[in-house]
């Protein structure tokens, strides 16, 4: 009877925290708003070669505690690198031999960098190439290696949002 007693207990706290975190007062919809905008950034900016930092985009639990809201989200570590671009990090063989794994990877999943680079050998010769030119010139040239705020840009609006939706 006890087990019993501590579920409906633990059942109840849960139901309270989702009734909570759905209530209209949270800034659940500031933060998918955010995401959002971020997500069309990193399209206009042509940044999703791969996919693998569009998909990693997500919410974590919103949290609230009198007037402070903790938002955090998820998503890959590198994308300080297309915020800021990354200047040229020297070129050295161990460097690029730990670069070039991720840049075949990457080729291997563009279908129009498949049409170029048929062969395995072609792409290999290719992620050479590439991973070289990072390591001797750093990343997005299109953006003068500076990369481009596509992340920073959308907090002070996300800011508002929150402040505007949520009221202790």
């Amino acid at each position: 009877m006890a087990i019993g007693v501590i579920k409906d207990e633990v059942s109840k706290e849960l139901d309270n925290l989702l009734n909570n975190l759905e209530d209209k007062n949270t800034p659940n919809d500031a933060v998918n708003k955010f995401i959002k905008r971020v997500l069309n950034n990193l399209d206009k900016f042509g940044f999703v070669a791969s996919g693998n930092i569009y998909q990693s985009i997500k919410p974590l639990p919103t949290t609230k505690n009198g007037n402070i809201v903790t938002v955090k989200i998820e998503i890959e570590d590198y994308w300080e690198d297309l915020e800021k671009g990354t200047k040229p990090k020297g070129y050295t063989k161990e460097k690029r031999k730990a670069l070039q794994p991720r840049i075949l990877d990457w080729i291997n999943y563009k279908p129009a960098l498949q049409k170029i680079a048929k062969t395995q050998d072609e792409r290999r010769s290719l992620s050479y190439a590439i991973a070289t030119n990072i390591l001797k010139n750093g990343t997005i040239k299109r953006f003068g290696y500076k990369g481009k705020k596509f992340l920073t840009i959308e907090i002070p609006q996300l800011e508002k949002d929150i402040a505007n939706d949520y009221q202790p």
